[in-house]
This record gives C-alpha cells, sequence and structure tokens, in this order.
C-alpha cells in the first residue's frame, strides 16, 4: 500500500513539473499587465522583417497587417532614406508639408483609406509622447500586379507628460482611428460602409468639378540659387550664415551651401 502511495506521489510530481515547463512558452506570448509600455504596444503591432533579393526589396517575415482609416499617408519609394512624416493629433491627421513634398520629388503619392499596410517599425517616445508607425504597402494584400512596397510615417502625439502614464487601451483606441489591425475577415463591416457612403452619394446630385490643384514644385538638393529662383521666384527673405544662404518662403526653407541646394523645410 505504501509502495502504491510513494508511486503515485512520484508520478504527481512527474505531471506537476511537465506543466511548469511547457508554461513559459505560453507565459512569454501574454505580457503582464504591468510590462513597460513599449514593450506592450510593440507585442500588439509586430513589425514585418524586409530584405533584399534578387527582385529587389522584400518581405523576408510579415507581421501585423494594417487597414489605413485616414487619409493624408505620404508614401515615398522604398530606396528613400527620407520620408515626408503625417503627424495625428487631437482626431485629425496632417499630411507632411508642401515643403517636405517638394524636398522628396515627385515620385510619391498617398496611400489610400482601405489600403493595407506592413508594420515596419514602431517606436514610443515617453519623452516626447509620441507613437511613431512606419509602414509599408502590403502589396500582395491589396491585390497590386506590379510590386511598389512605397512607405509613410504617421507620428501619434499625445499630451504633454501622458503618456507614461497612458492606459494601453487608450493608445490602442488612438492609434485605430488611423490603423486598425487586420482580422482577416475581408473587412465586411468596412466594406458595408463603404457600400453604404456610395449608396448616399449616388442619390445626392453630383458635385460640380474643380480643376485639382497644381503639383508642388519639386526641389531637390544639389540644385543651384539660380535654378531654385527660376522655379519659386525670389525669396520672402535671405539669411546668410558663414558657408549657408537660406531662403526663407512663406511655406518652404531652402538651405544652401556652397551655393547648392543642402536641405528643404
Amino acid at each position: 500500500m505504501k509502495r502504491n502511495i510513494r508511486k503515485l506521489l512520484q508520478v504527481s510530481a512527474i505531471l506537476a513539473l511537465a506543466v511548469i515547463l511547457a508554461g513559459p512558452a505560453h507565459a512569454q506570448a501574454q505580457l503582464p499587465p504591468d510590462a513597460p509600455l513599449d514593450a506592450q504596444i510593440k507585442a500588439l503591432y509586430k513589425v514585418t522583417k524586409f530584405g533584399l533579393d534578387s527582385g529587389g526589396f522584400t518581405v523576408l517575415n510579415p507581421g501585423t497587417i494594417l487597414v489605413i482609416q485616414k487619409g493624408g499617408i505620404l508614401g515615398v519609394p522604398p530606396a528613400n532614406l527620407t520620408m515626408g512624416t503625417s503627424i495625428f493629433k487631437d482626431g485629425e491627421l496632417k499630411q507632411p508639408t508642401a515643403g517636405q513634398r517638394m524636398f522628396l520629388g515627385n515620385q510619391t503619392r498617398f496611400l489610400q483609406t482601405g489600403e493595407k499596410v506592413y508594420v515596419q517599425k514602431v517606436d514610443v517616445n515617453l519623452k516626447t509622447d509620441k507613437v511613431v508607425f512606419t509602414v509599408v504597402e502590403c502589396d500582395q494584400c491589396n491585390g497590386v500586379n506590379q510590386t511598389s512596397l512605397y512607405k509613410g510615417v504617421v507620428s501619434f502625439e499625445f499630451a504633454k507628460g501622458s503618456l507614461a502614464s497612458a492606459d494601453p487601451g487608450m493608445i490602442e483606441d488612438t492609434i485605430a482611428q488611423v490603423f486598425t489591425i487586420d482580422n482577416g475577415d475581408g473587412n465586411q463591416q468596412q466594406n458595408q460602409d463603404q457600400n453604404a457612403q456610395q449608396q448616399d452619394q449616388q442619390q445626392q446630385p453630383p458635385p460640380q468639378q474643380q480643376a485639382p490643384p497644381p503639383e508642388p514644385t519639386s526641389i531637390q538638393t544639389g540644385m543651384t540659387v539660380d535654378q531654385v529662383e527660376s522655379a519659386l521666384g525670389p525669396p520672402d527673405k535671405k539669411v546668410s550664415v558663414g558657408a549657408k544662404l537660406i531662403y526663407i518662403y512663406k511655406d518652404l526653407k531652402v538651405t544652401f551651401t556652397n551655393g547648392k541646394v543642402s536641405d528643404a523645410q
């Protein structure tokens, strides 16, 4: 009888040990409630790993896929090192300034509402109260035949000093006004909303067509002073700082170094 009890205790101990050893894999997937804010945000929005192959820029390991809910995100080619930042604050998404668009050139396009994108990078900065997303087009998700993989940046700006103590759910709700996580159901509700909106538009008289606004003149690094003045006209103000000459326009500041454009904001 004692031997049977001893064997039963040994089996129970082995089973308990197996449960303990199997537990950490699940525990790592579920972050504790007191985990750092940046860890919680990055766990929710998993980044996609990109690389290069014989065909160029490609997806190596896909992460979270998002659906764009607001227009105003400026996309640039994947090889671009400089990107225009869209700012989301107080419920409004502001697109990059005209100066930034001029500096980026003509090979840009605004990503549209309903398009799906990968998360390439997430930065949570408690000092500046910003959560910054870098996203890349999911060409396969959007049914695009020709790969483009344009990328864009959105900076979510919160009230000063509020991000460090903010509830992660509140931050997720704020981000969801611009990006919702694709749940794989084809975004049926979103399609229903779009169809209802289209029906309302069909019932309304068509608005008067207006001519599209002219594309901003492109300012590139390396342009001379004469080339900039030919494109934009004389500046409102000129400032000389050593070897640098700064042209100040209404919505643009162009910096020349040794007579050539080195920066535009």
